[in-house]
């Protein structure tokens, strides 16, 4: 489906303004390649997203004071962001209270791109809550766990778990409840960072990947995770909306083609792509801006993010078009609305608002329309490198069929040139022992005497007797027109062996 072709269909809101100005991915991807680029060169938001609010301004000013990506802060912030928010706040869009903030986002660019630095600078930029926090203004991680390792499907639920005590409902000889031990979710929120998205890679190519796969599918719409087992010590479940998630992945181009490819299942769609690279960083030092905390408090009524009615008028007939089948969404955009309803939502609440405006909207849509230009690039560089990788392949297996062929062409003409030089030999001599005329052959060619020998019995022209001798064969040769000698003619014109 084309941009414009998408632009009729959801009147100008899926891809808000500033889309055209991304260059289609084909190209830029061919151009890559024809200059013999390692990847292909990302984009990054326009001037216009990051000057629409001091917020988005201290992002990209912390993001310039580490001399990193300001869309890689801003990515890692929103994560951050996502799993800070208390675990009851959702939003309502226009089909009940219960959309999930968890949001997930993969760094884009090559080793050594500041991925990590990136996420650091967003950490110290954004402080968690105070219902998150130690007395000094740290996290907890009784509370809230920042920044720990993926691991499997199993240790994303795990994150969120531990042993607590609870009352059997029996009492003791002096009247207390009995108590015991039990497994159980005992924090709700947690960020997770992987600095390497080898390691998820690796991971969904083995026996972990079902898991993993379908624990972030799960996990990014907040369903019921992980899976209760008849041992207590590996019971590990997390109801339905229960827990707040923010993943990061730091991804190399190359890398990131296998997460791309698990586009079936629904694993890429759930991710914002977002580049590590940030060509706009300015040769002068730029001054760390204040940090802040996230500002979202519970409110005193639900704790629900709002939508205006018009926008959610918007997305029921969107929604209704999808289900009647009126309109098909590419696979990789299939999760459009909600990921930018996710996004409207959380840029209301760091701006401590839980009512989501058409700024949030078209806000989100550029982030959103960004990260579609990173991934385009990312699948277009990657098919055309595929590509042309298959036709090299196939050209390095022509050219090695040729080589063989003219090894064995060139064999051949050996054996042939041999066998006439014996042939020649034995016409001349009438009969000669056979390790006599060995000895007679010319050094450079005494491996193809076998070889030689046994072509020109075969042709007839040698015969050998029980004492192996050889003598002349009865075959003879045409020679243009009447008959000729036994033997094929010698000389410069076939190349025969001279005698040493």
């Amino acid at each position: 489906m084309t941009i414009d072709d998408t632009t009729a269909m959801w009147d100008g809101e899926l891809w808000p303004e500033g889309w055209e100005q991304y260059e289609p991915a084909h190209e830029v991807a061919e151009q890559a390649l024809d200059a013999g680029a390692a990847t292909v060169p990302l984009v990054n938001l326009p001037d216009r997203f990051w000057s629409s609010r001091p917020l988005f301004k201290n992002v990209r000013e912390a993001a310039w004071a580490s001399v990193v990506s300001a869309d890689a802060v801003l990515g890692s912030l929103l994560a951050r962001a996502a799993a800070m928010v208390d675990h009851r706040i959702k939003f309502d869009s226009g089909r009940g209270p219960t959309g999930s903030l968890n949001t997930f986002v993969n760094l884009i660019g090559p080793s050594g791109a500041g991925k990590t630095e990136a996420m650091r600078a967003s950490t110290r930029l954004l402080l968690p809550p105070r219902y998150l926090s130690r007395l000094d203004g740290t996290p907890d991680p009784e509370l809230y766990r920042d920044g720990i390792g993926l691991g499997t499907g199993e240790g994303m639920a795990e994150a969120y778990m531990g042993w607590v005590q609870r009352e059997t409902g029996e009492v003791d000889r002096k009247g207390e409840p009995k108590t015991e031990k039990v497994r159980a979710q005992v924090r709700h929120n947690t960020f997770f960072y992987v600095d390497e998205g080898q390691t998820l890679a690796k991971m969904m190519q083995e026996r972990q990947g079902s898991t993993v796969g379908m624990a972030i599918r799960t996990a990014w719409t907040g369903g019921a995770l992980g899976q209760a087992n008849a041992r207590e010590e590996n019971t590990r479940f997390l109801p339905d909306g229960s827990y707040s998630m923010g993943l990061i992945i730091g991804y190399q181009p190359q890398v990131a083609q296998h997460l791309l490819a698990d586009g079936g299942p629904g694993t890429p769609q759930r991710f914002l792509w977002l580049s590590a690279i940030d060509p706009h960083i300015p040769d002068e030092p730029v001054p760390l801006p204040d940090p802040f905390r996230m500002p979202v408090q519970m409110p005193d009524g639900d704790p629900i993010v709002s939508f205006p009615a018009d926008l959610r008028a918007q997305l029921r007939r969107e929604q209704l078009a999808r289900q009647r089948g009126e309109v098909v969404l590419d696979e990789l955009d299939s999760h459009v609305p909600l990921m930018r309803c996710k996004l409207a939502a959380l840029l209301a609440l760091l701006d401590e608002r839980f009512d989501v405006t058409w700024e949030d909207w078209e806000l989100g849509g550029l982030i959103w329309t960004t990260s579609c230009a990173v991934r385009d690039r990312l699948i277009e560089f990657g098919r055309q490198e595929a590509e042309r990788n298959q036709r090299a392949q196939i050209e390095r297996r022509r050219q090695e069929a040729v080589a063989i062929r003219l090894a064995e062409r060139g064999v051949d003409s050996t054996v042939e040139r041999v066998a006439a030089w014996i042939c020649d030999k034995v016409r001349d001599k009438e009969r000669i022992a056979k390790g006599k005329l060995r000895k007679l052959l010319p050094s450079r060619d005494r491996d193809w005497y076998e070889p030689g020998l046994a072509h020109a019995e075969a042709l007839r022209w040698i015969r050998i007797d029980e004492d192996r001798y050889l003598t002349p064969g009865p075959a003879r040769v045409d020679r243009g027109g009447g008959q000729g000698d036994t033997c094929p003619p010698l000389g410069a014109e076939n190349g025969g062996p001279a005698d040493e």
